[in-house]
Order: structure tokens, then sequence, then C-alpha cells
């Protein structure tokens, strides 16, 4: 017979006489896969100590580059144009030209203007000078009048005396007489003649110089058509658009060109209501353009929210900063979400009856109801909780107020 075999048989009659000996309720206690596994005394935790602070969160939102000053820049007259004197893309300051227009006619009408300006001050010379002239003479002529009325009067008065005596006949008083008439009658022309010169010098005059005055006008306004036909820059900017062509007629009125003044760089987008009031008047923030950082500062943030619920925000970008107008940018801020005691958003259970954190007490788990204020990024800002507080953080599943629990070494300080 085989050894091997026979020491098998009675390995195996022995571990069956074994069985056969144990107490029935010890074999079924030991044999029973169906019987619960043995409670823990306490569920193993980690707490947080929690911290009062203030709960931001950083936003990018996309933005657009403006101008306050950006100008479609029209003609003041009408005509071909010449020559343009820039391109685009460059830099202009306030008063210089930009293109020419032709101004053949505007230049004939100046030298007319002036032509008729300096016969009108000939005219009111010569006038003045006929005035000044005749004023001389006629005064003159009464002067020799009043002396020759005088020398009449004297010899008549002579002769009146002789005739008395008997000195002269009566032709010659007739005589004396008639002399001192015609002196009387040449003083009165002479007078009459010089006050109707003045009277021609006080029309005549004034409505020369009211010619000269008009021819004046007439200087000045082909002047200012001659100065339209060059177009200037209203302000210091940059000459983003030509809008005309060498050759190409431009019509009064029409624009000509876009000026904008990159002094006046705006960024404008918008923002939901809870981040505007984070937004005051001077805040700053970033503004990424290109793979570049720029400092934006909110100008106006007092818009109303439109329909889609969002904020419009005005900033202007600080320094010397070249953007293209249209261009999009992106606008990056932190906004002010609430303020309270900041605790893992792990450690808060919302339920039916509210939000609540757990502390350990005694070894224990204890339900503490909190009011949450903001939430963001794994944090929540939260009321009714004291600074310094250590809450369990993650929450298990299973964990009861009251429940035993024991706070595992390395939680977070």
């Amino acid at each position: 017979m085989n050894t091997t075999w026979v020491l098998r048989t009675m390995g195996l009659l022995s571990l069956t006489l074994l069985v056969a000996c144990k107490p029935p309720g010890e074999a079924k206690k030991t044999n029973d896969l169906d019987a619960p596994p043995q409670k823990t005394t306490a569920l193993s935790v980690q707490t947080s100590e929690v911290k009062a602070g203030k709960l931001t969160v950083s936003r990018s939102v996309s933005a657009t580059v403006t101008a306050e000053r950006d100008s479609r820049v029209a003609t003041n007259a009408g005509g071909t144009v010449q020559q343009v004197l820039v391109q685009e893309g460059q830099t202009v300051s306030a008063g210089e030209a930009v293109l020419q227009l032709d101004s053949t006619q505007q230049r004939q009408a100046l030298e007319s203007a002036q032509v008729g300006l300096k016969q009108a001050q000939i005219s009111l010379e010569q006038a003045r000078s006929t005035t000044t002239q005749s004023g001389a003479s006629l005064g003159a002529a009464v002067r020799s009048a009043e002396a020759a009325l005088a020398q009449a009067q004297a010899t008549a008065q002579s002769t009146e005396n002789l005739y008395g005596l008997g000195g002269v006949s009566q032709a010659d008083l007739q005589a004396a007489r008639s002399g001192l008439a015609q002196a009387q009658s040449a003083l009165a022309q002479a007078r009459q003649n010089l006050a109707q010169n003045g009277q021609s010098a006080q029309n005549s005059i004034p409505l020369q110089q009211t010619q000269v005055q008009s021819a004046q006008v007439a200087l000045r306004q082909a002047q200012e058509n001659l100065n339209r036909t060059t177009v200037r820059a209203p302000f210091g900017g940059t000459v983003a658009d030509l809008l005309v062509q060498e050759g190409e007629f431009a019509a009064q009125g029409s624009a000509v060109f876009r000026l904008v003044d990159t002094g006046s760089l705006r960024v404008k987008f918008s923002v939901p209501a809870a981040d505007a009031v984070a937004l005051p008047e001077g805040t700053a923030f970033n503004v990424g353009y290109g793979g570049k950082n720029y400092v934006g500062r909110v100008v106006d943030s007092s818009g109303i929210a439109g329909t889609d619920r969002l904020v419009p925000i005005t900033a202007r970008l600080d320094g010397n900063v070249n953007l293209p107008v249209g261009a999009t940018a992106q606008a990056r801020y932190r906004a002010t979400l609430g303020q309270g005691v900041l605790v893992p958003g792990s450690a808060v259970q919302a339920s039916g009856a509210g939000n609540a954190v757990f502390t350990v007490e005694g070894g224990r788990a204890r339900r503490q109801d909190v009011s949450v204020i903001a939430e963001s990024g794994g944090q929540v800002a939260v009321s009714n909780l004291a600074a310094g507080t250590r809450v369990i953080a993650p929450i298990p599943g299973s964990l009861q107020d009251g429940a035993k629990v024991s706070v595992a070494t390395g939680s977070a300080p």
C-alpha cells in the first residue's frame, strides 16, 4: 500500500473527530457569515479652524477698447482732394493739416476781395482829402468875404459922413451903399458854400467808411473759405482711417478721415450687479491685450443693469497706451462677495432645515446652524459662527448630531 495515501487518510480522520467533538453553539458562532461586523466606538473626522475675513473672487471678462474722443472729421468746403498729407496710423497734433482740397477758386476770390478792399480804402481817402481841401478853400473865402464886408462898411460910413457935410455927391453915397450890400451878399454866399461842403462830408465819408468795412468782411470771408480747403486735425491723436484718396471729390460736410485721441482710451465691459458694487470709481484692475498687461481705472460704474442683468462699466487706461480702438481685451478684477467667517465648502451641510456646520465637543459632533453670506472657490462666508472655531471638514455622510467622533491627527490648523 502507498505510504503517502495512508498518511493523508489518517489526517482527514483526525480532523473529522475534532469537529465532531466541539459544542454545537461554538461551531455555529465561528461559521456564521451573516453576522454584522463588530461596531466601532467613534467615527474618525478631521477638523479645520475657521477665521474671519472677506470672500473675494477673481473675474475675467471681455472688454472693448474705445476712445473718449473718436471723431470722423468732415470738410467745411467741397472740392477735389489735391493732396493727402499723412498716412493711416500717423500721429498728428491739434491743428495739423491732414489733407488739402483744390483751392483755385478760393484763391481767386481772395485776390478779388483784396482788390475790392484797396479800392474802398482809396475812395475813402479821396473823399477825406477832397473834403479837407474844399473846406480849407471855402473857409478862406469866408474870411475874405468877412474882410471885404468890413471894408465896405467902413467906406459906406465914411461916405455917409461926407455926404452930410456936402463933401460927396448923391451918386457917391449910392455907390458906397451898393458896395456894402454886395459885400454882405458875398459873405452870406461864402458861408453857405462852407456849410454845404461840411454837409457833403458828413454824408460821403461815413458812406465810404461803410464800404471799407464791407470790403474787409468780404476779405475775411474769402480768407476763411481758402482756409477751409485745408482739412486739419481738430485735436491731437492718431489718424485711424483715411476715407478719401487724392483725386476724389469730397462734398462739403462729408467725412474724410477718422481721428482717435489715444490719450483718452477707455475700456468698456459689463459685470453682474453684485460685482458692480465692488468696482466703485477709481478702482484699479488689470487689462490684458496682446500678451501685455495694462492698468485700468474705473471712471463710471453707475449704470443700470439691462435685460441681461449686467451693469456697464467704463474705465480709462493709465499711462500713454496706444491700443487699437475697437479691439477686444480682457478685464481682470477682484470682487468681494461677502464678509464673515470663512469655512471650507466641505464643512457646510445643506438640508431642508437650513445650513449648518459640525463642531466637536466632548468627543461628540455638535450641529450648529449658520447663515451663508457668499460662496466661491470652495470657500463659504457664513455668519452665526465665531472665528477660531474648529469645524469638521469634510463632513462624513453618516455623521449625525451627537455622534461619537475622534479627531484624526493631522487635521488642518
